[in-house]
């Protein structure tokens, strides 16, 4: 009893001990006031701490001639803070909590001729809100933000992204893009064109959850554009160009008139690339075509056009609705010419042959989209109805002139036609139940489409002086698909832990039919998707976050068509019917952006395979593996003069990122004689460096770099790049001009090798004006302002271009 006694007293002394030191500590808040427009610091702005317990101002300071300010000696964690100077907007931070960060970060003035009532904000935003499943990159609070997205998101240390190509990535894994919530079908280069200043956050969905479509790119990448604040009309126009002949330009537009917002968005783009070629092919069974070596280049040419017009109506406080249509096209032409030598097994030369190829192809995608939402009387109660439909045509054309030298008659020649015509049509209900701080959602999706595959080919026969199907290559493919969605999610808040977790079911019909071939089949997969995401907030830098999620990937059109399609000489493609889905099983521990580990497990992983067949035909196909398991951990050092950073860098810097990722994985499979199981190693490596230079000229140096890749059947080349980067702003920051330096190197070469167990193939490309200077500008008046579109596209049309 006696020991009890003295256990208690000292709980209580503890306690009252604790109680003592918190009621006697001091807190301090530092941070930076800037112009909203110019972001010169401002001098002498007042900066006053306020008791939320008494109203009454506890504390306060004056910012210096950098705009810094620092006020000590508060006595309170958690306060208001006001902020104040003649001729600019007072702006009042409702609610600080001092006693995790002191650092509250950049304030941003209005400055204003007229008197303003003041701005009251609920809470001060930090560069990264961690969230379960989720990060969230406040745009305008990050650095490098007056160039391209793009560039702004190379130093949130969350993202990858290849200069070569400007290719985004998160673990080293493809992501889907969204503007909005819906999907954002643009080149990765349309997306570096696009300013940082017209998006407000950037969502890196770290774990899709149950209400996300089972089926599109690992991670999720959402961009939120900005809502217009001071006027009714608001736009911007992009026009850039680069001495490799790559140009691109945009336009966007917002009027808002009475409970009408009327919106539209044009891009616009075009390049041309040349290219060295060359490639060697043994095939060890085979005695006449044991090695054969090809020499070529060859020249592409892209046109791309982006447009999209609808409008937002608001029938009441309750109830609104959304319409916009999307063009989504482009043409390319591609042209090569190469020559080819065959030797035997003896290494004897037996003939060449020289083949020149020009293809065509065009692809346009018209889609419609409703969307409507009722609001109960609780606030965030709300069920939403969405509709969409897609129109898509990918029709190809394809000329080849063969020409041997063993052969007296004229070259072979054969013309090929491709034409993909397909509809898909999504609905979709959700309804969300906010329950206290909690919030439980649940809806239905239903996703119907139709692909037909028309595929033609002619060879010219002299003797008839005729085109004719000679290798009865032509074939009539269709292929639909039925997906039957329920969902359900519940999320969670305590204190500073964030739970949300759920799960979604997909029943899968699939319906193929070989016409020319009168083959028919069919398949069903019912697939279920949990997910888990736990979170710990330590403070505004810091987040720890466990995620457990499932992703699916079903085959497309083109995997699938068993007929046999001729893509050179003894060379042959041909679908897989059998193809089943493949399913990924990620899991995933976060410390922030800056510490990540990983373990992803892959079954039936989509995998393109080679084989000999008949002594010296090679034939590939796509099969499913057995398994693929990858290990992962990336590493981010982002840093950036801010005054949420714990220390200052020299003020010419203003940032610094490096990021360092290590994946590795192993398949098994096997494809008739050939066995696929391999490890693989990868590393890559990206930083990037912020300057101010003189005249108020913001510059950036990006390096990438991934070195060789080996394995026991395939070695792959180092790929390097080094490119620059300098913006400056003019006309009150309306008015962006820039200057980029692409592959400062002019490294865009790689050799790539294939090992088999009878063959051994070997290709080498190169670009020949991968090095480039570009110029340009863009323009933005008022705000802009865009809706915040819903999506419930899952991708694959745009992804996979149809097939």
């Amino acid at each position: 009893m006696k020991s009890r006694v003295l256990f208690f007293s000292f709980i209580l002394f503890v306690a009252s001990f604790n109680l003592a030191q918190n009621k006697s500590q001091k807190f301090s808040l530092i941070g930076t006031v800037v112009d909203f427009k110019s972001n010169e610091p401002l001098v002498g702005v007042s900066v006053l701490v306020i008791s939320r317990e008494s109203g009454s101002q506890i504390a306060g300071a004056a910012s210096d001639n950098k705009g810094n300010f620092n006020v000590e000696n508060i006595p309170e964690e958690k306060v208001k803070v006001r902020f104040s100077m003649v001729g600019y907007q007072s702006q009042l931070i409702d609610s600080v909590d001092i006693s995790k960060s002191s650092r509250i970060g950049l304030i941003k003035l209005l400055g204003t001729t007229i008197d303003l009532p003041e701005v009251v904000v609920k809470a001060i935003k930090p560069v990264i809100e961690f969230y379960a499943d989720r990060q969230v990159i406040n745009m305008d609070r990050l650095p490098g933000n007056a160039g391209s997205v793009t560039d702004a998101l190379k130093n949130s240390g969350l993202v990858e992204v290849e200069p070569s190509t400007n290719k985004i990535t998160v673990r080293g894994q493809p992501i889907k893009i969204k503007m909005d919530g819906h999907e954002y079908n643009m080149p990765a280069e349309m997306l570096a064109q696009l300013p940082a200043t017209m998006i407000d956050q950037v969502e890196v969905v770290l774990a899709p959850g149950a209400k996300e479509s089972a089926e599109g790119g690992t991670y999720i990448l959402n961009l939120i554009t900005k809502r217009e604040t001071f006027s009714n009309s608001s736009g911007m126009v992009n026009l850039s160009t680069s001495s490799n002949k790559n140009s691109y330009g945009g336009a966007y537009l917002n009027y808002k008139v009475d409970k009408f917002n009327f919106f539209g968005q044009a891009y616009g783009s075009y390049f041309a690339m040349k290219n060295l070629n060359e490639s060697e092919r043994y095939v060890y069974t085979s005695p006449n075509m044991y090695y054969q070596k090809t020499i070529g280049d060859g020249k592409n040419t892209f046109y791309s056009g982006y447009f999209k017009f609808g409008f937002d109506y608001d029938f009441d406080e309750n109830n609104s609705m959304t319409f916009f249509t999307t063009y989504n096209g482009y043409k390319y032409n591609s042209k090569n010419d190469g020559n080819s030598f065959v030797n035997n097994q003896s290494n004897i030369f037996q003939y060449s042959y020289n083949r020149i190829g020009n293809n065509v192809g065009v692809n346009n995608s018209l889609s419609f989209y409703g969307f409507y939402k009722k609001k109960f009387a609780t606030k965030g109660n709300e069920l939403t109805f969405d509709a969409m439909l897609t129109l898509f045509g990918n029709p190809t054309n394809a000329d080849m002139n063969l020409k041997y030298s063993n052969k007296i008659n004229a070259p072979q020649l054969q013309k090929s036609n491709s034409d993909v015509n397909a509809k898909t049509l999504i609905l979709k209900a959700d309804y969300v139940l906010p329950i206290n701080l909690n919030r439980l959602e649940a809806g239905y999706n239903l996703t119907y489409r139709t692909r037909t595959n028309y595929y033609s080919v002619e060879d010219y026969m002299y003797q008839f002086s005729a085109w004719r199907d000679s290798l009865n290559l032509s074939n009539e493919f269709r292929y639909n698909e039925l997906i039957n969605a329920l969902y359900a999610s519940y999320a969670h808040k305590l204190g500073d832990f964030d739970v949300k977790f759920g799960l979604r079911s997909e029943y899968l019909n699939t319906k193929g039919n070989q016409v020319t071939q009168n083959i028919e089949f069919s398949e069903n997969f019912l697939s279920f998707f949990p997910n888990l995401n736990v979170s710990y907030k330590i403070s505004d830098l810091f987040q720890l976050s466990f995620n457990v999620f499932r992703r699916v990937t079903y085959p497309q059109i083109f995997y699938i068509n068993p007929f046999r399609q001729y893509t050179g000489p003894n060379t042959f493609f041909a679908g897989n019917p059998k193809l089943k889905p493949t399913y990924l099983n990620s899991y995933a521990i976060n410390l922030s952006q800056y510490l990540s580990v990983f373990y992803n497990y892959t079954t039936g992983s989509f995998t393109s395979a080679m084989a000999t067949e008949n002594d010296s035909t090679i034939v590939s196909t796509f099969l499913n593996l057995n398994s693929e398991k990858a290990y992962g951990v990336n590493l981010t050092l982002p840093y950036y003069n801010s005054p949420m950073m714990p220390f200052h860098l020299p003020d010419f810097i203003s940032s610094f990122y490096v990021s360092f990722n290590y994946r590795y994985a192993k398949q098994s499979g096997q494809y008739l004689a050939e066995d696929l199981s391999l490890t693989n190693k990868t590393y890559t490596l990206n930083a990037n460096l912020g300057l101010k230079l003189w005249y108020d000229i913001d510059a950036n140096i990006s390096l990438y770099y991934m070195p060789k890749i080996e394995n026991r059947r395939t070695i792959r080349s180092e790929m390097k790049n080094v490119s620059l980067y300098f913006n400056k702003m003019f006309m009150d920051r309306k008015l962006r001009v820039y200057i980029m330096i692409n592959d400062v190197l002019n490294a865009q070469r790689g050799n790539n090798e294939s090992i088999g167990g009878n063959y051994y193939t070997r290709s080498y490309y190169e670009m020949r004006n991968s090095r480039s200077i570009g110029i340009g500008i863009s323009y933005m008046f008022n705000d802009y302002k865009e809706r915040r579109d819903r999506n419930i596209d899952d991708g694959r049309d745009a992804a996979n271009r149809g097939f």
